[in-house]
């Protein structure tokens, strides 16, 4: 099936969530859905009772189903909100544009760049952490190592909106 303007592309998402307090996860959960609901039909929504993992940390997700006009729209959730399923359930085949392939490749390359050069960020961050719990002149030296990576990085990148 070709996608047209009138044909919607439906599908069931699940976003699971990690953290403590208990009390935060699901209020989190609905600011998301309510955030993709601003720009998205959203329906059938069902959040999960926060469940105790290890010691401090719980987890809980919410189930829910939308409608998306084309790729574009259900790849932006997709890249933005992380969710751990997407189960497409009406069409059954999609047709997609070159350009609009081409379009998803390159928000997808963006948001892959962006959390390469955090996790570089952090991880100076974590190395300059360490050196400062005393390791003498050396310390300093390897520092400032430290603190140029995470200039190089930060310059490396423009996200755009």
């Amino acid at each position: 099936m070709i996608l047209g303007k009138k044909q919607k592309i439906k599908v069931r998402i699940f976003i699971e969530l990690m953290g403590w307090p208990e009390e935060a996860l699901n209020e989190t959960l609905k600011k998301i859905v309510d955030t993709i609901k601003k720009k998205w039909t959203v329906y059938k929504e069902d959040y999960s009772e926060p469940e105790k993992v290890g010691e401090k940390m719980f987890s809980s997700y919410v189930e829910f189903e939308a409608e998306f006009s084309d790729l574009k729209e259900l790849f932006a959730v997709v890249l933005n909100y992380g969710p751990t399923v997407v189960e497409i359930l009406e069409p059954t085949e999609v047709y997609i544009s070159g350009s609009d392939l081409q379009d998803i490749m390159a928000d997808t390359s963006s948001k892959v760049n962006a959390l390469d050069r955090n996790v570089k960020i952090l991880s100076a961050r974590i190395k300059r952490a360490e050196i400062a719990k005393g390791e003498g002149k050396n310390g300093s030296k390897i520092q400032k190592e430290a603190q140029n990576e995470e200039k190089e990085e930060t310059s490396k990148f423009t996200i755009k909106k």
